[in-house]
């Protein structure tokens, strides 16, 4: 009974689908930006990429090292070790989805970044 058990999990149910961190995404502080999402990291004016493990901007990537989730919002503290013009950095960044298709970016004590989904 158990090993029909046991097959009956592996093999009939369906995986359960994780949902992705809301901060997942490719995001443009300027909508028309995200014409250019296929050239991120060329030119100045193309969105950032941000994946569970890794942040891409212009002339700059980072791997994300670790996640504090937040506990009353959608978002987390990034915690990022960085390339960017052959220099290696850490950098923390604060991001929070505050409405559908809506992130804000805070970095280094600045004022805060309004970014949207791109399509």
């Amino acid at each position: 009974m158990t090993r029909l058990a046991l097959v009956f999990i592996a093999f009939g149910l369906p995986a359960l689908a994780q949902e992705p961190a809301p901060w997942v995404g490719i995001w443009a502080a300027d909508p028309e930006w995200c014409a250019f999402s296929d050239s991120i990291g060329q030119q100045e004016t193309t969105p950032i990429r941000l994946t569970e493990t890794e942040f891409q901007g212009y002339e700059n990537r980072c791997e994300i090292t670790a996640t504090h989730p937040l506990q009353v919002l959608p978002g987390a503290e990034l915690v990022m070790q960085c390339e960017a013009e052959g220099e290696v950095m850490e950098d923390t960044r604060l991001v929070i989805a505050d409405a559908p298709g809506s992130l804000l970016m805070l970095a280094g004590g600045g004022e805060p970044v309004r970014l949207t989904r791109c399509p």
